[in-house]
């Protein structure tokens, strides 16, 4: 029988909830008269403690932490070029052989450990939505509440991208449940439209609760506010990480409207910049900020990140392209691509290889840099609007607008021309994915969207690019035991 463990927050540590026996589903929690959790949720403090418990969950190597931005996710879009051994842990990733031992587990650990985030968030969603609200200070009520209902949706739409068709495949595919309560219930597999729309649902919650989010220019501060709680919003899925998580369901389900209404939010916003050319050009290593902090919608604090981006990124490890695969990426064959920052200043050379120093974190570096895990950025507006403009108008020159702004914070000046062709300019689209959000897990994300029935992998070679292809699997497979014990059924 096998034993699957479920944790819960309280002052923000891990402790027991309950073993659950194999013929339950790996999404039951026990009730609440099981661990007490009421005992937990008596005060702010103990709201203040499981969301910051959910934070904590979500820097699992198994999620967040690297197998869901730059581990398998990024594997599985060929940004690597350094796995090329069976040996390797994730040479069956890269060839999409999912039924092999090392990727069937690394799978499970994705499901299981994305499901307890979200059976911890829906204990605190129980909660919050019974809670009486003059027990909370100033405005945290309503942050604290439209947190969790926005980071409910956020981790349910990851998974979908993950088990489920894409939108354009099939939106009536079932794919995973959208668990919504505490308690041993099982709950059915939704199609893949049930569950971009329960999570929109979710963020229209979201949205009204941070309309009173610090985060918003203007923003009106109550005399009770605890300002030290509130500090660091980037940290924290605050309202723009909303709006950019409804572009991003908007997109993925085809209606540009609302996708393109909702960057624009962003695009439109003061409260996250470009990163300043100074901060990433400086020769002082130490102060170098690799990862573009003050671009950065939503990120996760991970205090280890040190030590794994040294385990993760070196000759040995794997993760890395080759000097000439890099060249390829980032075109250096064209004028001015060499002064690309994302070149320059995010990727390294170690002898023939060249590895992405995005997550690096220098000895003594600046504080205001460091143990950032990029999930959200600014750049993903633009993007998002240029494929509308293409995709609903045939705009090239407002799509050739978007991109361009981008591109002119990456140091290229030289602008995509607007008469180009619709074809070419969403060439431009996925050319600046593959560019911007390497360690991020985005790229395989975009081909899935697009249902590409083969990837495109650059390369280069006396300075000629080449581009070869592979097919893709974009489907993981649900483990065995939700078939087994877990009893589903499609809604």
């Amino acid at each position: 029988m096998k034993q699957i463990k479920y944790y819960i927050y309280k002052f923000a540590l891990l402790i027991p909830v309950l073993a659950l026996g194999a013929c339950n589903d790996w999404l039951d929690i026990s009730p609440r008269t099981e661990i007490k959790s009421d005992d937990n949720f008596s005060s702010e403090q103990g709201y203040k403690d499981a969301l910051t418990g959910v934070y904590i969950l979500m820097t699992d190597q198994a999620v967040y932490g690297k197998e869901m931005t730059f581990g398998m996710v990024d594997v599985l879009a060929q940004y690597y070029t350094g796995i090329g051994q069976s040996s390797h842990s994730y040479y069956n990733d890269m060839a999409y052989q999912y039924k092999e031992t090392s990727c069937e587990n690394r799978i499970n650990a994705i499901w299981s450990k994305g499901y307890n985030v979200i059976a911890n968030i829906n204990e605190l969603i129980d909660h919050i939505d019974q809670a009486d609200q003059r027990m909370f200070t100033g405005r945290n009520y309503h942050l604290i509440r439209g947190e969790a209902y926005g980071l409910r949706a956020f981790v349910h739409f990851d998974l979908l991208r993950l088990f489920g068709k894409s939108y354009k495949a099939d939106p009536t595919a079932q794919s995973i449940p959208y668990v919504m309560v505490s308690g041993k219930d099982v709950t059915p597999l939704s199609t893949v439209g049930g569950i971009l729309d329960k999570a929109l649902a979710d963020l229209v919650i979201a949205e009204q609760e941070l309309l009173v989010d610090p985060v918003i220019s203007g923003s009106s501060e109550n005399s009770t506010d605890d300002t030290s709680y509130q500090r660091d919003r980037t940290f924290k899925f605050n309202y723009y990480a909303v709006k950019m998580l409804q572009a991003r369901i908007y997109l993925y389900k085809g209606d540009y409207t609302a996708a393109a209404r909702a960057a624009k939010t962003i695009i439109g916003q003061d409260s996250f910049t470009w990163v300043p050319e100074s901060e990433i050009s400086t020769s002082d290593p130490a102060q170098k900020n690799y990862v573009f902090s003050e671009e950065l919608v939503f990120s996760l604090y991970i205090s280890g990140l040190r030590d794994l981006y040294t385990a993760s990124f070196s000759s040995n490890s794997g993760l890395y392209m080759t000097e000439e695969s890099y060249d390829a990426l980032y075109e250096t064959d064209k004028y001015g691509a060499f002064a690309d920052y994302r070149y320059i200043y995010q990727t390294e050379s170690l002898s023939d290889i060249r590895v992405c120093t995005k997550l690096k974190q220098p000895e003594n570096g600046n504080s205001m840099y460091l143990y950032r895990m990029p999930l959200m950025r600014i750049s993903e507006a633009y993007y998002i609007a240029a494929e509308c403009a293409l995709l609903q108008d045939n705009d090239v020159s407002a799509a050739a607008g978007y991109l361009n702004t981008v591109r002119s914070h990456r140091g290229l000046n030289q602008e995509l021309f607007e008469n180009a062709e619709v074809a070419e300019m969403e060439d431009e689209v996925y050319k600046e994915y593959a560019k911007e959000y390497c360690c991020e897990g985005q790229l395989f994300y975009y081909f899935k969207r697009k249902n590409l029935s083969r990837i495109p992998v650059r390369t280069a070679s006396n300075g000629n690019i080449s581009i070869t292809y592979v097919t893709p699997d974009y489907v993981l497979p649900l483990p065995d035991d939700e078939f087994e014990y877990g009893g589903r059924t499609l809604e």
